[in-house]
């Protein structure tokens, strides 16, 4: 399994090389440090990591507070803060950002390590929630459209089979027809089973996407 690569945000450089460390010792991918918030918010853009430690104290115009609402906005992207400020402002403006976790300085690598899986967990979760229900929302759409769909499927359909009645096998017209015909009924095929889908599965379609597969899909209808 991947270990999960994190970005490491603290302004001591010492204190990030010890967090760093101790992360790396205990499986985890640090795929970068920064100092400050401009530099926190360009790792993020170029590396995409699983999850950034952020302290709230940074040196500069932009705190950590700041940095984290900034990626938020455009990356999701888990943070956890590490502060040693538990003043009651300080914590009311980190809330505002719905960080994945709050770690006060000094910690033990225990409490920092859970606070990382939880977060970690907790992105998982929100994220395969928000994905599910983007997913229903176009099937419903999908099973909207394949219904009204039907009816003029049904008329091409129906047509089509009229006019194999009534000209001779021979004709040049006639296998093209009956390749319409079939392919009209495929399509109808098809619509059903968007139509009937109330519980899906889905499959790999490449480079990370996912679609609905509509073969298991469709076994599932009770």
């Amino acid at each position: 399994m991947t270990p999960a690569s994190i970005l490491v945000v603290e302004d001591e450089g010492i204190v990030a090389q010890e967090i760093k460390s101790r992360l790396e010792k205990n499986g985890y991918a640090v795929c970068g440090v920064a100092h400050d918030g401009e530099t926190a918010i360009a790792h993020a853009a170029a590396l995409q990591p699983d999850l950034i430690l952020m302290d709230i104290r940074l040196k500069g115009e932009m705190d950590g507070i700041e940095a984290a609402g900034r990626i938020r906005d455009r990356f999701s992207i888990p943070v956890v803060y590490l502060t040693a400020y538990t003043d009651a402002a300080t914590l009311e403006r980190a809330k505002v950002m719905e960080p994945f976790g709050y770690v006060v300085k000094p910690f033990e690598t225990r409490s920092l390590l859970v606070s990382i899986e939880i977060a970690l967990h907790r992105h998982r979760s929100e994220s395969e929630r928000i994905y599910r229900e983007k997913l229903q929302a176009v099937l419903e759409t999908a099973g909207a459209i394949c219904h009204e769909l039907n009816q003029p499927m049904m008329a091409i359909s129906g047509h089509t089979e009229l006019l194999l009645d009534t000209i001779d096998p021979n004709d040049p017209l006639f296998p093209k027809l009956a390749k319409i015909k079939t392919q009209v009924e495929r399509m109808g095929a098809i619509t059903q089973k968007l139509m009937g889908i109330t519980r899906y599965e889905t499959r790999n379609y490449g480079k990370g996407e996912r679609i609905v597969d509509l073969e298991k899909s469709s076994t599932t209808l009770g």
